[in-house]
């Protein structure tokens, strides 16, 4: 999951920067694998520093990853999957950092790169070889920010080209993109309400669901209360929302057709959600207690934690993996699936898990 900037963020930024590898501009954007031994059935990308959430630039072996401010400047990563690596993509240490002067959608201007925290991703699929990445940025300001894909090179490029500033009372956890151009944002919570955390402890409503077009901004969705809101994925057809209710342990169901709204019980704290193409879902979460996360101060901070499958129309849920935290993952956060392998984004050291992934179906309906 991912606690906020503005308190447990704090409490979280310097204690995972403790045993960071800092990329210099001599070492350009490439990461160090040191270090990176399997190790409990898991394998390792050593490099990415916070990384949260992961989405697949489409059609090709290269993965995103989000990185948080943990006490220094956030980077976004790229992940080559062939050759299990890692480099920085976004911005880069020694070369200049390309910001549009002129960004779209009514954005202020750049964000404040010393001081921005990235946390969840999606990504729109555009013509050729250029697509769009939203990145939910909870440091510097509220807002998503807009970034082109630029895969034309030998690797691809990363131009940060707008944002869309949430409105008050919102912290973004995760974003998704509807097929109609528009977005849909989960809140974890207000960072200005004192009484957040005891809220989420007690699985009382935090959070929020909202969905964003350019020619009408921010609008909060009917029914879209969640406790702890932080994971968000939409069915193919964009019709349906899925949503985490960290805290209250649900995975909820939200119609945007009429509003309607279910919720099943996970019997963990769902995080990142991400969609399989038989309609199933990925979801990272923990098997702990609000006051145990929020106590995490220290690098040394494990909890037990799951990777399921979800079938959101019947609620059947298959666990993937599952472990009981340790030096190297404190928690997971989420998963993707490629080409046979399941990576994990996770707390704890510098690195991305991955291991094996059975492509044949696991649930039956």
């Amino acid at each position: 999951m991912r606690p906020s900037f503005t308190f447990v963020g704090i409490l979280l930024l310097t204690t995972f920067a403790a045993g960071a590898q800092r990329a210099t501009g001599s070492e350009a954007a490439e990461l160090s694998a040191q270090g990176c031994e399997p190790r409990a059935g898991l394998r390792y990308i050593c490099g990415p520093l916070a990384s949260e959430d992961l989405v697949r630039i489409p059609h090709t072996d290269w993965l995103i990853a989000s990185g948080m401010n943990v006490g220094q400047a956030a980077h976004l990563y790229l992940i080559d999957t062939v050759h299990k690596s890692a480099s920085i993509l976004f911005p880069i240490p020694g070369q200049p950092t390309t910001l549009d002067p002129k960004p779209t959608h009514g954005c202020p201007g750049p964000p404040d790169l010393a001081r921005m925290s990235i946390d969840g991703l999606a990504l729109r699929v555009g013509p050729g070889a250029l697509h769009t990445l939203y990145a939910a940025n909870h440091g510097d300001r509220m807002a998503v920010e807009f970034f082109s894909v630029d895969e034309h090179g030998e690797k691809p490029a990363l131009h940060w080209v707008g944002c869309a500033p949430l409105p008050g009372g919102t912290l973004p956890n995760a974003v998704a993109a509807l097929p109609d151009g528009g977005l849909v944002v989960i809140s974890f919570y207000d960072p200005s309400d004192p009484t957040a955390w005891a809220r989420m402890g007690a699985g009382k409503a935090t959070g929020r669901i909202l969905e964003w077009h350019a020619d009408r901004g921010f609008e909060d969705l009917a029914n879209g209360a969640t406790s702890g809101g932080n994971g968000i994925e939409v069915s193919a057809d964009g019709n349906e929302i899925y949503a985490s209710s960290w805290s209250s342990r649900e995975l909820i169901v939200l119609s945007r057709h009429d509003g309607s709204r279910r919720a099943i019980p996970l019997g963990f704290m769902p995080d990142n959600i991400h969609r399989l193409a038989d309609g199933s879902l990925l979801i990272g979460g923990q098997r702990t207690s609000v006051a145990a996360i929020r106590a995490c101060t220290g690098a040394q901070c494990p909890q037990p934690w799951v990777i399921a499958r979800v079938l959101p129309r019947t609620g059947q849920i298959q666990q993937l993996v599952t472990g009981r935290g340790s030096t190297e993952i404190a928690y997971a956060c989420g998963a993707v699936a490629l080409h046979g392998t399941l990576y994990i984004t996770a707390r704890g050291e510098q690195r991305i898990a991955y291991r094996a992934f059975a492509a044949r179906p696991y649930l039956n309906e």
